[in-house]
């Protein structure tokens, strides 16, 4: 048995996503090109935006999933898909963060290559991109273990932190994942 469980959140994992998300703020914020306004912490806000996860889901925009702890169920991540572009790309771009404490674990990597299969077998996708800033090694290592191949470099791509930043691309096809 895995020791992460990847699956849709429900509206009862609200209050987990909050908590992740506050306890983990300037980790993630750091990597976010558009960084959440200060009242978006909040409960309503968080079931909010769970409903409109789902509602993504159904429309075939996005998918996330929450990376749980098995043995205890506890929300420690998420794996998400976003640009979904259909027929004739099959694609779209994945992204993923993970509770701080947890980082260095390989939990990631055996989230991030779960939510491959899901992502190809279960949502037919040919093809999964993903963008990382150079500095990000851990997030360039995730990747590399998963067995995405960087395609190239975008340079000056999205305008981060007051500065307009590079980021690495990789790719994944279907036949790739291991």
């Amino acid at each position: 048995m895995s020791s992460i469980t990847l699956r849709h959140y429900k509206p009862a994992d609200a209050q987990a996503l909050l908590d992740l998300n506050v306890k983990n703020r300037n980790h993630f914020e750091y990597w976010m090109p558009v960084k959440p306004v200060p009242d978006s912490y909040t409960l309503e806000k968080y079931k909010e935006r769970i409903q409109q996860l789902k509602e993504n889901a159904q429309a075939d925009r996005s998918y996330a999933f929450g990376v749980f702890l098995t043995e205890s169920n506890q929300l420690i991540g998420e794996v998400s898909a976003a640009f979904v572009e259909r027929s004739p790309a099959e694609t779209c771009m994945i992204g993923y963060q993970l509770d701080q404490q947890y980082n260095g674990q390989g939990i990631m990597s055996l989230a991030v290559r779960q939510a491959a299969r899901l992502l190809f077998e279960e949502y037919q996708f040919h093809r999964l991109r993903a963008e990382v800033m150079p500095e990000n090694i851990g997030s360039i290592r995730v990747l590399e273990k998963v067995g995405f191949r960087q395609e190239g470099i975008a340079k000056k791509s999205l305008f981060i932190n007051g500065a307009w930043e590079d980021f690495v691309l990789f790719a994944l096809l279907k036949e790739e994942l291991e």
